[in-house]
């Protein structure tokens, strides 16, 4: 295994671990975006 094989593995190492935490956090943030949303849907406003 060359120096540059190690190095390209650890990259897309690196790649494939933000990617998979991009996804995560956009679907934490899609379940948050909705939950506030129908809360603020549920109140109100008396102009």
């Amino acid at each position: 295994m060359s120096l540059t094989d190690f190095f390209f593995t650890i990259s897309m190492t690196l790649s494939f671990f933000f990617a998979l935490s991009f996804v995560i956090l956009f679907i934490f943030y899609l379940v948050i975006y909705n939950r506030v949303n129908k809360n603020f849907r549920a109140v109100k406003h008396h102009d």
